[in-house]
């Protein structure tokens, strides 16, 4: 057990539970404010999804759950934080995306936009075309309007419609919006394997389960633009999470590991600190900040007589994501190479590989079998090559890979499948249907892991049935509706209590936005100075809609 001395603070102004990507993001926020922050992890390590560790044979890392990062030195909480100051590198391909065909070649996209229209343009001239176009309109879209709302609390979808509707800019998002993503790409594109490229980058945020339902085209806008802009962290994902928490040390705040908590305490209708498992309880004179998922930290850390019983009732029934990862984590003797290419082939040196998607209709079938809870046949991959950039990650001339399979969570699916043996057999399917795109694959193999949603959840209890984005991205579930709207601000009934998790609006994936947002909230609830200078969504559209009326 470990004990806080006096200089580990006795005394402090906010606890966060859970260390978290979103919790290091807003304690780092306010600690900087001049905040006393506690962050408290249950596991011996922090960073959860930023996780990486030796699973397969020593020396050999692999990550675990956050690979693909959109982060950069230019990423405003990057900026903020001057992450680049505690460690944190990043490594961006040339080569971004690609669509392996089985029977040889593929389609390749890159961090440069024009070398990506020359490959698209050989496969198709009018998909090149509409490329550029839609690019630079999703530029202007996400530059203005989504990216900055995304860095705000969000609105009540009614407002926020209405407000849109004011502006040129606004009434052009709603045109890709209001639409399922499915349809959007295949309203924008001819070939096939451009669809599924771009419905790949829309699929591993999590929306896979609700490619065809409306009011997901919005997903559209970001992922085409941010699949050109992929990098991984040097070193491992777990760097990232070394970084936020030396930055946080920097400006005065603490973390305490193997800390899981009991209960959050509550007295007179306000969040007084936490109870231990192991019984020590920690004072806090301001706010606890969770970001465990809702129904974790209002249904099992709090006390049901503080809750309205309608809330308690809803948190019950939250929707989760409806699929989770399966992972096949593989130390090779050196990477593999797809069918009739050489080693440096742009197709094999790409950053995100999907193998098996070569069409739209494979991404509608892999989702339709998700919502029956039928663990995907034949298998659809997500694969990544991390060695290929980072060789460090690796012993000398050796290498890492993994192969994400897109399959149902939840308790029945779950169960399904959750046996070691079933899980052994599926993960060698899924290095079967790889082994179909890249031949040398089996000679290459020293040794793999699987890593199931069961796993997932073990290693990450926040990460309920292995949902690593805390909750569907169906629009009853998405903007001021996630988690709920009574929670939807960051706050919650109880005072001095908020949440910060990746079920907070704009949810999963290694962003950070929800953590800023808390902060910004906790900021101006409790009169820190918001030095990052935060601006609400109503400013936002308002700044838009003055456009409009000076274009007038």
């Amino acid at each position: 057990m470990v004990w806080m001395g006096s200089a580990g603070m006795d005394e402090v102004d906010g606890i966060f539970i859970g260390s978290g990507h979103n919790a290091l993001v807003a304690a780092n926020y306010l600690a900087r404010a001049g905040a006393r922050v506690l962050v408290l992890e249950a596991q011996e390590s922090i960073g959860g999804g930023l996780c990486t560790a030796e699973i397969t044979l020593p020396l050999f890392q692999h990550n675990l759950h956050v690979f693909f990062v959109r982060w950069s030195p230019n990423y405003r909480i990057w900026r903020d934080l001057e992450l680049d100051r505690y460690g944190m590198k990043i490594l961006t391909p040339e080569a971004q995306n690609a669509i392996p065909f089985q029977d040889g070649g593929g389609l390749v996209t890159f961090h440069s936009l024009e070398r990506s229209l020359e490959v698209i343009r050989r496969v198709n001239p009018k998909d090149a075309d509409t490329y550029a176009r839609i690019h630079a309109e999703f530029s202007e879209l996400s530059a203005r309007v989504l990216d900055p709302l995304r860095f705000s609390p969000p609105l009540p979808e009614e407002a926020l419609m209405e407000r849109l509707e004011r502006s040129p800019l606004g009434r052009r998002l709603l045109r890709w919006w209001r639409p399922s993503a499915l349809d959007v790409v295949r309203e924008l594109f001819v070939h096939e394997a451009v669809r599924a490229l771009v419905l790949c980058n829309v699929a591993v945020r999590g929306y896979l389960p609700v490619l065809d339902v409306p009011g997901t085209g919005y997903i559209v806008v970001h992922a085409l633009l941010v699949s050109h802009t992929g990098s991984l962290i040097q070193g491992g994902s777990a760097m990232a999470a070394r970084a936020l928490a030396a930055a946080l040390y920097a400006h005065g705040g603490r973390i305490l590991t193997r800390a899981p908590v009991e209960r959050i305490l509550v007295e007179n209708g306000r969040a007084t600190g936490v109870v231990l498992q192991d019984g020590r309880r920690l004072r806090t004179r301001r706010f606890v900040c969770s970001s465990l998922p809702s129904p974790i930290t209002l249904g099992r850390l709090v006390e049901p007589s503080h809750l309205d019983p309608s809330l308690r009732e809803a948190l019950a029934g939250y929707r989760w994501n409806e699929e989770a990862l399966f992972g096949v984590h593989l130390a090779l003797t050196a990477p593999p190479c797809y069918r009739g290419t050489n080693p440096d082939d742009p197709l094999n040196c790409a950053l995100n590989h999907f193998v098996g998607y070569e069409s739209s209709q494979d991404l509608e079938h892999c989702m339709r079998q998700i919502r029956k809870r039928e663990w995907p046949e034949p298998p659809r991959l997500h694969i990544g090559i991390p060695t290929r950039f980072d060789p460090t990650q690796a012993p000398p001339g050796c290498a890492t890979a993994f192969a994400w399979q897109f399959v149902p969570t939840g308790p029945q699916a779950v169960a399904r499948r959750g046996d070691d043996t079933s899980a052994e057999a599926y993960a060698w399917r899924i290095l079967e249907r790889w082994t179909d795109y890249v031949p040398d694959l089996p000679d290459r193999i020293l040794a793999f892991a699987v890593h199931t949603p069961m796993d997932t959840e073990q290693w990450i209890p926040r990460m309920v049935w292995g949902d690593r984005h805390h909750g569907s991205y169906h629009p009853e579930n998405f903007w001021a509706r996630r988690p709920h709207p009574a929670l939807s601000h960051y706050g919650t009934p109880i005072e001095g209590l908020y949440l910060c998790g990746s079920e907070t609006f704009p949810g999963g994936s290694f962003t950070g936005q929800p953590g800023y947002n808390a902060a910004t909230v906790i900021a101006e609830d409790l009169g820190y100075s918001p030095w990052w200078k935060p601006r609400r969504a109503e400013e936002i559209l308002a700044e838009l809609e003055r456009e409009e009326g000076t274009a007038r």
